[in-house]
């Protein structure tokens, strides 16, 4: 069920509610409330939800790009000690071993750096699809408020004119 249609279902559960014939008070039955409030709960844009899986997919990608910059570090290091000890070549050997693990480096910052844009982009466009459904909620339900609050006016209103028709036919 859609949030606003939750809404709406609150405004019929308060405007189906009993009325207290003292202070204007509702009662409202205790399940059928927290029942909807479940409800509104589940109902949360799954924007927001994904927002955190977002963030969580970013931190795997930044992990994952680390474990592979480190490994690609370590078999650099092993290629460039195999090549130590297989040729007499020694500085060249050490030259493309610092050349491999300068390589790998970059390769890590430009992953982790991908990956950071990545889930920047995701949560931005997640955090604002949020904002956008929370602000046509908060539109929603200050019209609901209104129009509840005007009805209310309408009830005073006829209840003090009861009142006054009663004390005057005395």
């Amino acid at each position: 069920m859609e949030l606003l249609e939750l809404v709406a279902s609150l405004e019929s559960l308060v405007v189906q509610a009993r009325r207290l014939p003292v202070g204007g008070n509702l009662v409202i039955e205790r399940r059928a409330i927290l029942d909807l409030v479940d409800q509104l709960r589940l109902a949360v844009p799954d924007n927001v939800r994904q927002a955190a899986q977002v963030l969580e997919q970013r931190e795997q990608l930044l992990r994952d790009a680390k474990e592979h910059g480190q490994a690609v570090i370590e078999e650099a290091e092993r290629q460039r000690v195999q090549l130590v000890s297989e040729t007499s070549v020694v500085q060249e050997a050490q030259k493309r071993s610092q050349e491999i693990i300068m390589d790998a480096e970059a390769r890590a910052r430009q992953t982790v750096a991908d990956a950071d844009a990545t889930a920047a982009a995701h949560l931005s466009e997640a955090a604002q699809a949020a904002a956008s459904q929370l602000q046509d909620a908060d539109r929603y339900a200050v019209s609901v408020i209104e129009r509840l609050q005007e009805d209310m006016r309408g009830v005073l209103e006829a209840l003090e004119k009861s009142s006054e028709s009663l004390r005057e036919s005395r």
